[in-house]
């Protein structure tokens, strides 16, 4: 069973590259740990496709850039808002970001420092991301 009933996923390997709930010290050596950047690459990609994608569904929608703000006038509103900016959050960031380093030459370090932080953010909403899929394709 791919995903736990915590929400974890894991998987069942017969190579034993990946061992996340290990009985012992495992140890996984090079491509082990190469697997698992891997891993973590293709994940906050898929974040940041999601985050991406979204965003510009906004903006074709609202014909305005996202921001973060939660000025709804309903409740719906909010969480609609809400939504938005924690699923969208990398898309945003990084957009300000190279706007402000474009526009208003700040320096390159906060450049970095924002694509840190949206990088960050990308492989957390991308575990969210392949649950979902995971879960739409069957691995219940």
């Amino acid at each position: 069973m791919p995903i736990c009933l915590s929400g974890t996923v894991f998987a069942l390997d017969p190579l034993g590259i990946l061992n996340h709930f290990p009985s012992e010290g495992v140890n996984k050596g090079l491509t082990g740990v190469l697997f698992d950047l891997l891993l973590v690459g293709y994940i906050a990609c898929a974040g940041f496709v999601a985050a991406g994608v979204l965003g510009s569904l906004y903006q074709l929608v609202t014909k305005q850039p996202p921001r973060f703000n939660f000025t709804g006038e309903s409740l719906m509103g909010f969480l609609a808002g809400m939504f938005l900016c924690v699923f969208a959050g990398p898309f945003i960031i990084m957009r300000n970001a190279i706007r402000g380093r474009r526009i208003e030459n700040r320096p390159l370090g906060w450049l970095v420092a924002s694509s840190t932080i949206a990088g960050m953010w990308s492989v957390c909403s991308g575990v969210m991301v392949m649950n979902v899929a995971l879960l739409v394709i069957g691995f219940s």
